[in-house]
């Protein structure tokens, strides 16, 4: 075993013991299923900054966008430009959604939807996108498996499964308050990785005008004249991810986090953490990527953070900063487990089914059993992400964009146009969640699976015609029919103080 593998192993078993504690701790705070589901007004700016931060990047932005970086030079930037519309868009959730939320006592985003818009049909199929998010949880794991790979020498098989246990335990243990505890932990760790990253490649590499100049003698297609890179970067798909990635802020397992802000006036600081994070990852992208690629021509492209890593720092370094890339990745899978989970035994079972089958059943019973049924939820997730992960994609991010494009396609338009016009109609919502989610899976797997279209290879080319046919479709039929009751309007809409009290349902959920 090399001197990087028992470091390694040292750092990961410490860290891992932090982050049992933590999740123990969190389980004492978590009362009923509302408290295990959102944690409602537990937690100040920090720590709500940071988890957000954490759970948006994942493998992807520490392993996967450096790599796209890696394979597409500069053009491959447009990428990280959708970052400083992620916090334009949680500005929206924290002021205005989260208000709203909190009116109608919504637990979830396909909850919110569905009481928003008075359709059942709404609610499921924002359930159903959130589902989706599985191909999100299975590049989790691939990029787990590369980190483990490449520092602790295991391989890329038995990674995959080490990282699915540590992931599963905390969230089944502890519910949002061990993902908001933890991310926030995480986060931090994740804004050394960024530093590290770009402190390594500016000393050892160069300035960004120098990375051009090699990347350029490597090949000038690269170089930052070219705006534009086919298939995932050109005219079409480059601005679509920039947008998709944009609205893929108001996802479920973002949207939530807002929910356990202590007050209000909290809000503003949340939301500079949040752009100070982000604004740190785009840099890791920069010089992860583009640095990596100037130096390393010949690696795989989401090993590129890894290899600089490796090779301009101390070993200690080296697997601290691995275990960033780790906490980026179990930040992340904590959200989307938790909200897949949530989507199908509590937005589609307890909501939905279940007032039909077990109409006379006691509420605290029924909340019992829908906080277990969301727990062996998260181990079925686990497995199927597995199944899809178990050979490792060729990009990280264009695996999980399969499901991030679901969210951003079929289900955040509804979001932002449900927050600001109160005249969305019902049936609007149902033909645009229809046309968007609908375009997102048949670009991708008819037109690009199994036509060979290949900008349709791309998932977030799908997304973004998606994008524009759910928002053509929520204007146009507004316009053209009845609005919502306006009683249920004043409902949605009315003012709400943040920082007041609600009552928190501390019945054990087990």
């Amino acid at each position: 075993m090399t001197e990087l593998q028992v470091l390694g192993w040292i750092v990961f078993s410490v860290y891992l013991l932090l982050i049992v504690v933590i999740s123990f701790i969190a389980k004492k705070k978590t009362g009923g299923l509302v408290d295990y589901i959102t944690a409602p007004r537990s937690y100040g700016p920090v720590v709500v900054g940071l988890a957000l931060g954490a759970t948006t990047c994942s493998a992807a932005a520490t392993l996967g966008n450096p790599g796209l970086a890696y394979g597409f030079g500069w053009a491959g930037l447009w990428y990280p430009f959708g970052y400083g519309g992620i916090v334009f868009a949680w500005a929206i959730a924290a002021f205005k959604l989260s208000r709203m939320c909190l009116n109608v006592g919504a637990k979830s985003l396909p909850d919110f939807v569905g009481i928003r818009f008075k359709s059942q049909f709404v609610r499921v199929m924002a359930a159903i996108a959130t589902i989706l998010g599985v191909y999100y949880i299975a590049g989790q794991f691939a990029g787990g498996a590369w980190v483990f790979d490449q520092i602790l020498g295991i391989e890329y098989s038995t990674g995959i499964l080490i990282a699915a246990a540590v992931m599963i335990g905390y969230v089944v243990i502890g519910g949002t308050h061990a993902e908001m505890m933890n991310s926030a932990v995480q986060g931090a760790i994740m804004l050394l990785l960024a530093t590290i990253v770009t402190i390594a490649v500016l000393v050892q590499v160069g300035t960004p005008g120098t990375i051009n100049t090699l990347i350029e003698a490597q090949d000038p297609s690269l170089g930052w004249s070219n705006v534009f890179a086919d298939p995932m970067f050109g005219t079409f798909t480059g601005p679509a991810i920039a947008i998709a990635l944009s609205l893929f802020a108001l996802s479920p397992q973002l949207t939530k986090m807002w929910f356990t802000i202590r007050s209000e006036k909290d809000i503003p600081w949340a939301l500079i953490v949040g752009f100070i994070f982000m604004f740190m990852m785009g840099l890791l992208i920069l010089f992860g990527g583009l640095g990596g690629r100037a130096v390393f021509p010949d690696i795989p492209p989401d090993t590129s953070v890894l290899m600089i890593l490796m090779e301009y720092t101390p070993s200690l370094i080296v697997t601290i900063a691995g275990v960033g890339i780790l906490a980026a990745i179990m930040s992340t899978t904590a959200g989307l487990f938790l909200v897949s989970g949530v989507a199908v035994a509590n937005d589609i079972y307890k909501d939905v089914i279940a007032p039909k089958i077990h109409a006379h059943t006691d509420n605290a019973v029924l909340e019992r059993r829908t906080a277990m049924v969301t727990r062996i939820l998260i181990v079925v997730f686990a497995i199927i992400g597995l199944a899809i992960a178990v050979d490792p994609p060729p990009y990280l991010t264009g695996l999980m964009w399969v499901g991030i494009g679901a969210l951003a396609a079929g289900i955040s338009p509804l979001i932002i146009m449900g927050s600001v016009w109160q005249r969305t109609s019902k049936l609007a919502a149902e033909v645009g969640s229809v046309l968007g989610l609908g375009a997102h899976v048949f670009c991708y797997y008819v037109l690009g699976g199994m036509l060979g279209i290949e900008v349709f290879n791309i998932a977030w080319a799908g997304t973004g015609v998606g994008i524009i046919l759910n928002f053509v479709a929520l204007i146009v039929i507004s316009l053209f029919t009845e609005p919502l009751p306006q009683e249920h309007l004043d409902q949605i809409f009315g003012e709400c103080e943040l920082p007041g009290e609600v009552e928190i349902d501390k019945t054990p959920t087990m």
